[in-house]
């Protein structure tokens, strides 16, 4: 039970972190190693969510609607930061962001598979 306290901290600071991460203002040039950087970025972030919201919710939520609450928590960073005059909203970005949310489900729902 401890463990999963835990994981519930650290969702909900991941969730706070990506929240003010995607709405301050970018002072600097991001540097950039190659052109899909950023979409990497997102892909990780919200994979990383998932993991962590399966972690501390898979037990009592359905999959499907903690992938639904993600996408709708994406969508809306970026409808919030097409809001901005210093941030775009991009459907790219949500791509990823659905990218990586659906690839921690079907790698969960696989694993979930493999140890029946």
């Amino acid at each position: 039970m401890q463990i999963n306290k835990v994981y519930g901290f650290m969702f909900w600071a991941a969730v706070l972190m990506v929240l003010l991460l995607s709405l301050i203002p970018l002072s600097a040039p991001q540097l950039s190693v190659f052109n899909w950087q950023d979409k990497l970025h997102h892909f990780l972030a919200y994979g990383f969510l998932c993991f962590l919201a399966i972690k501390v919710y898979g037990d009592s939520i359905a999959l499907w609607k903690i992938a639904i609450a993600l996408m709708f928590f994406g969508l809306g960073i970026e409808l919030a930061q097409s809001l901005t005059d210093y941030r775009l909203g991009e459907a790219k970005d949500l791509l990823a962001n659905t990218l990586g949310i659906l690839s921690v489900i079907f790698l969960n729902l696989i694993l979930r598979k493999v140890s029946e």
